[in-house]
């Protein structure tokens, strides 16, 4: 473990594994996601190192009296040249750093300075993904003059308060009655019967039909299945098993005549619940769209058992808005160190400037487009 002091002590460490208190001190639904649990940053971690996929950097600040005010979960890399630190890689949706929320504007720059001093031989910190508000409220992190929008959003459902009727009518009424249509459709030609299981109460038969169904839906759509990809299998395996500490992962399903039509894989952490791996069968079950059905009754399960959220995680699917969803804008921000640092930094705030002028007019073209072609 390295430090480095002044007015915030931050501490470098390669793993988070004896890190848990400090992660219970600081770490809530209002300035994190399931993604930045440490269950869920500890698999991530543990899956980098036998496979040298990266070199974990995880930086820990600390008030002048040693309370945690933030977390920086970060990757060495190197691109264009440069030394980069990065906070994302591909199993964690939302990348932001981790702040107490009772910090200032000017507190968070002077953390970021703090930790790219810790760090040696670093050119650039680059945060990626990170959402705009957490459930407890804003994302102070996207604030910073060094952010900017994303192209990608994320979407979340708000499940809190509200009724099946209300969650229901926040869907456009043909979508409500086309999806109506098909699952009273399948009730009527099958036995349907759909069950959700969390952690280590998800049957192993189940995992390995999910894994199958996964690989064959993602190939007949022309997608990459992550479950395939050696690096990353792990992490969502670990997660089915109940490894993952107080975030867990769930798998609910729909079957037919006892036959899995449609799978889908998420984490939960408190009372927020993502949904990150959807798996239907095609062919002649496509017209019921059974995977349609099955987020219909996963979302229904987890606003019946008291959760705040559902959160479609990030990308921009018709389908998600379909489902009501509320739209959350994603941020990236850059920090640079070094002199070759900044002159990248300054090309990249160009480019940030010239994204925020054309995405309007690309909203406006979509507008254009869904009028004059409205099927």
């Amino acid at each position: 473990m390295a430090r480095s002091g002044g007015k915030w002590l931050v501490e470098i460490h390669d793993n988070v594994d004896h890190l848990e208190a400090e992660w219970s001190a600081l770490v809530g639904q209002h300035n994190a996601t399931p993604f930045q649990s440490h269950g869920f940053t500890r698999l991530v971690l543990q899956q980098f190192a036998p496979k040298r996929l990266a070199k974990p950097v995880v930086a820990l600040a600390r008030s002048p009296d040693g309370r945690p005010v933030a977390l920086f979960v970060m990757m060495r890399s190197r691109r264009h040249g440069l030394r980069w630190l990065l906070t994302e890689a591909r199993p964690i949706d939302y990348c932001s750093p981790i702040f107490d929320s009772s910090l200032e504007e000017a507190d968070l720059r002077e953390i970021v300075q703090a930790v790219l001093a810790a760090v040696p031989e670093v050119d650039l910190l680059y945060c990626n993904r990170m959402p705009e508000r957490f459930e407890g409220g804003p994302n102070p992190f996207v604030r910073l003059p060094n952010a900017g929008r994303l192209r990608l959003s994320a979407w979340k459902i708000e499940l809190a308060g509200r009724s099946t009727e209300e969650v229901i009518t926040a869907r456009p009424a043909n979508f409500r009655a086309n999806l109506r249509r098909r699952t009273q459709k399948l009730a009527q030609a099958h036995r349907r019967v759909f069950s959700l299981a969390i952690g280590s109460e998800i049957d192993e038969v189940d995992i390995a039909a999910f894994k199958d169904l996964r690989a064959t839906s993602t190939e007949e759509k022309g997608r990459i299945d992550i479950l395939t990809q050696e690096e990353w299998s792990g992490i969502y395996l670990d997660l089915l098993k109940g490894e993952g500490g107080t975030c867990r992962g769930w798998l609910s399903k729909i079957t037919a005549d006892g036959e899995p039509i449609a799978y889908l894989f998420g984490i939960l952490q408190g009372r927020c619940v993502v949904a990150t791996l959807p798996a239907s069968k095609m062919g002649d079950w496509k017209p019921y769209s059974p995977g349609l059905q099955l987020f219909s009754d996963t979302i229904e399960h987890f606003r019946a058992a008291g959760y705040d959220c559902f959160d479609l995680s990030i990308g921009d699917m018709d389908y998600k808005r379909r489902f009501g969803c509320e739209e959350v804008a994603l941020y990236d921000a850059l920090f640079p160190k070094t002199v070759a640092g900044r002159v990248y930094y300054l090309l990249w705030r160009l480019k940030v400037a010239v994204r925020a002028r054309l995405k309007p007019l690309a909203e406006a073209g979509a507008t254009a487009g869904k009028v004059t072609n409205p099927t």
